[in-house]
């Protein structure tokens, strides 16, 4: 499979001899040899996911990335992902209110805790899902992140190929967040759990979601063949059903999403809006002050 259109409007580009792609006006034309070039407009698109060199043209990534469409790249010899958005010069109001909201206390451990409560709720879906007993075990006593850290670390040891798994997973899954986050605009650089980085709220939403991702893991390396040592890269058949899980828990993953979204704008306007409002009135004054 070296390109592949899903209704969920996600072009996947995968490396394979002899592949290109260019622009074709609006459009993008990809080809490969002994097939015939297939042109796929690009507004029929909401993701690009590139895994391995596929050569291109510079104007069909500023092509996706003008239209607000996100571009994730994968390297094989690297885990950590690239993504592609548009430069914007100045946020929307609602994301200064969101700057001053996760960078102040109490507020910001406020979300802290909220955040770390949804993982434990997405551990327990999991659970569930995996051993019933397991999670009624948890319910029962009580879930620690570290017990979940102790299955996970068992899983590590015993499968080099996890973690290279999990980071492609965590990849994917970063770039289907972060359209979600700017169509509710928030600042998916603006995060709580990971303060200083890029992404960082769009990382916190997949620190929330983590477990989804494993699940995943786990149900591909239920086929003992595919474990083993490293080096090693998904490809082929492997690399089709990896997609395949994912797009077809899309679904799911879009409304868990949209309830986390949902809830911490309610958490936002929760806050004490007289003290809010003053801080933005405050924020402006020196800024006219300092203009004057």
């Amino acid at each position: 499979m070296s390109e592949r259109l899903w209704p969920g409007r996600t072009l996947y580009l995968l490396e394979k001899r002899g592949i290109s792609v260019r622009r074709d006006g609006p459009s993008v034309l990809v080809t490969e040899p002994g097939k015939a070039p297939r042109r796929v407009p690009a507004r029929l698109i909401g993701r690009v996911v590139i895994v391995g060199n596929v050569p291109m043209e510079s104007a069909v990534v500023t092509l996706f990335v003008q239209q607000g469409t996100p571009v994730i790249f994968f390297d094989r010899r690297d885990l950590r992902p690239a993504i592609t958005l548009l430069c914007e010069e100045r946020g929307p109001q609602r994301r200064s209110r969101q700057h001053l909201l996760f960078r102040r206390p109490p507020t910001s451990e406020r979300i802290r805790l909220w955040l770390r409560s949804k993982r434990r709720l997405s551990v327990v879906r999991v659970l569930k899902r995996l051993s019933r007993r397991l999670a009624k075990r948890f319910e029962r006593e009580g879930l620690r992140e570290e017990d979940y850290d102790a299955l996970l670390r068992t899983l590590r040891r015993s499968n080099p190929r996890w973690q290279v798994l999990v980071g492609v997973l965590r990849g994917m899954m970063l770039e289907f967040v972060i359209p979600l986050l700017q169509r509710a605009r928030l600042d998916p650089h603006c995060g709580v759990l990971h303060p200083a980085e890029d992404f960082g709220l769009g990382l916190d939403f997949c620190f929330v979601l983590e477990p989804e991702i494993h699940l995943q893991a786990l149900r591909f390396f239920k086929d003992p063949t595919r474990r083993g040592h490293l080096p090693w890269f998904p490809r082929g058949k492997d690399m089709q059903e990896i997609v395949l899980r994912f797009e077809n828990s899309k679904k799911n993953l879009e409304a868990q999403v949209q309830a986390l979204i949902d809830e911490l704008l309610d958490l936002m306007r929760d806050v004490d809006g007289g003290d809010l409002s003053r801080m933005l009135r405050h924020r402006r004054q020196q800024k006219v002050a300092k203009d004057l």
